[in-house]
């Protein structure tokens, strides 16, 4: 295991003491009163070394996805995010208190166009995130979903160029059990032994890419926690999560911080991620931070210790909080300085021209009908994927690109992250409860509310290949009418391909679960979706696209309505 030591090892400036004078001459005489005051002194004055306070804090970060500037990507926005800013807080919250452990919960070094154009046209350049992370100090990251997807060659890569170690307790090689990677990491601070404990806690995939299993993190904990408060005889165990808190202890594989505060003793500090929430709670009397998502803001929690007649340590006290990244939070020269060749190499490939549209591509609808937009993306996923069918989600109501001369970076927005494109074979039957599962994303069409509580931006799909109505003046489970693939109703025991995003095969909006699917998919891309629609857009001078209207939603919606409400 990785041991660090950070601090003054004391900290506390040692005590001066006058000797008693002995000897012949000029030796005056100390009075019984006077030793007994001296003696009181230097008894308190031990006791007081004894019972030394040490202010420890611990600062996370999660999900920053790559961002740097203070900027979206793709509007060019000013936005309260990344890594500039982060590292203007975090240099100053450890000059305030030089004993601070800094761990980031993963999903840190991908999801920006400049994370694209390392890994894709100048990766002799530093990893800019790892660099960033490198040059403020981090003691430890957690492994994230999607450092887990881009396949453990790349993997390693990245893993050293950082001078962290990558922690995920649960992650192994299906062929022997083995860890893939360090499991936990011990960290000196002002002689208080701090144990940060990496837990995964993305879905687990028999097989997995490259051979990697995911293991279950509560069970994990629960078999590393005591070794590390009694061998490693840890003062302090972090465990850093990359999972979010859940809406019920255990209940979902992929949010596991509230199961681990309620099944596993031990713990006096649990830092998540993945769900991209701002998090400072408490349960179980375990506090819980998470940072949210790119690079919002930071997690900070104070913790007080006292070292006891016997030099061990116990925790006194705790707080947490959310430090957000304002518009007042000057960027730090050092990380634009870092990054700056390879933010500028960025820059010239978003603006490179792409196509001249002939129609507009509209987001706002693409929830509520068949739009261009979609009819281009589902295009693109049934070429790559050789599906007949295709599930996608809308890339957002915000998306909109003009007719005329377009860039990169316009199409670029529509597919940010690095997702495969996988194939699986699917019966009529579950091919009708997956729409059943996306047409759930609607309450009743009469309903004031017309989206369901909780539903995300991501969780409603559309499907191409096929045609179908959703009625939602029908009840759940009961809303997909007039299924048909190539003009004839479909059957139960029919079986077609189905082309989807990896994220989907990854357990996202729960659609799997949904229509009772399991196994391996039949095919999986080796590279990015976007790279297909990239490719298939740039070949293109000229690019003129219709909806295909092969879905419709009855009774008819408003568009204002949508507009105003969806999420």
């Amino acid at each position: 295991m990785y041991l660090v030591t950070a601090g003054d090892p004391s900290n506390v400036r040692p005590g001066r003491f006058n000797s008693v004078p002995t000897g012949y001459g000029n030796v005056q005489t100390v009075h019984e009163e006077e030793w007994v005051i001296r003696w009181m002194g230097i008894f308190l004055c031990t006791l007081a070394l004894n019972a030394q306070d040490v202010h420890l804090q611990v600062i996370t970060t999660t999900d920053v996805h790559g961002a740097i500037q203070p900027q979206d990507s793709f509007t060019l926005q000013p936005a309260n995010q990344g890594w500039a800013r982060l590292a203007t807080l975090i240099r100053g919250l450890r000059a305030d208190n030089p004993n601070t452990v800094l761990v980031d919960c993963g999903d840190s070094t991908q999801g920006e166009p400049i994370n694209y154009v390392w890994s894709q046209l100048n990766s002799k350049l530093p990893e800019p995130s790892t660099a960033i992370m490198n040059s403020l100090g981090y003691n430890a990251m957690v492994v994230g979903g999607q450092e887990l997807g881009r396949g453990i060659k790349m993997m390693r890569a990245l893993e050293d160029q950082a001078q962290f170690p990558w922690l995920a307790a649960n992650v192994v090689f299906a062929a022997d059990g083995h860890r893939v990677f360090t499991p936990y990491v011990k960290v000196a601070m002002a002689g208080v032994q701090v144990a940060i404990l990496g837990l995964a806690a993305v879905p687990p995939r028999p097989g997995g890419a490259d051979g990697l299993v995911i293991q279950d993190p509560v069970a994990a904990a629960k078999a590393l926690i005591p070794l590390l408060r009694g061998q490693e005889k840890a003062d302090m165990v972090i465990v850093a999560l990359h999972g979010g808190l859940g809406k019920e202890p255990c209940a979902d594989l992929q949010n596991q911080a509230l199961c681990l505060a309620a099944q596993v003793p031990g713990i006096d500090l649990i830092l998540a991620g993945r769900s991209r929430q701002l998090v400072s709670t408490e349960a179980n009397g375990v506090p819980i931070l998470q940072a949210g998502s790119k690079g919002q803001a930071l997690g900070v929690g104070d913790f007080l210790f006292r070292r006891g007649p016997r030099g061990s340590w116990a925790l006194q006290s705790h707080s947490v909080r959310i430090l957000p990244a304002g518009a007042e939070t000057a960027a730090d020269p050092g990380v634009l300085e870092l990054t700056a060749p390879l933010r500028a190499a960025t820059e010239t490939y978003l603006d490179t021209f792409a196509t001249t549209l002939g129609t507009d591509l509209d987001g706002r609808w693409s929830r509520m009908e068949d739009t261009a937009l979609m009819h281009l993306l589902h295009t693109v996923a049934r070429q790559a994927s050789r599906a007949q069918i295709t599930a996608l989600a809308s890339p957002g109501a915000r998306i909109f690109i003009p007719r005329g001369a377009t860039s990169v970076r316009q199409f670029y927005a529509l597919c940010p992250d690095d997702e495969r494109i996988e194939r699986i074979t699917v019966s009529g039957r579950q091919l009708k409860a997956y729409l059943e599962h996306a047409a759930a994303f609607y309450n009743y069409s009469h309903n004031p509310e017309l989206f369901a509580k909780g539903a995300g931006p991501g969780d409603f799909d559309t499907l191409e290949g096929c045609a179908y109505t959703l009625d939602i003046s029908r009840p759940a489970g009961m809303r997909v009418v007039d299924l048909k693939v190539q003009g004839q109703p479909v059957k139960e025991d029919q079986s077609f391909t189905l082309g989807l995003l990896s994220s989907r095969m990854a357990g996202a909006g729960g659609y799997l679960q949904a229509m009772g699917w399991s196994g391996q998919p039949g095919f999986q891309s080796a590279a990015p979706f976007r790279n297909f629609l990239l490719e298939y857009v740039l070949s293109r001078p000229n690019l003129a696209l219709e909806a295909e209207d092969n879905w419709h939603i009855v009774p008819s919606l408003d568009r204002e309505r949508v507009l105003a409400q969806q999420p």
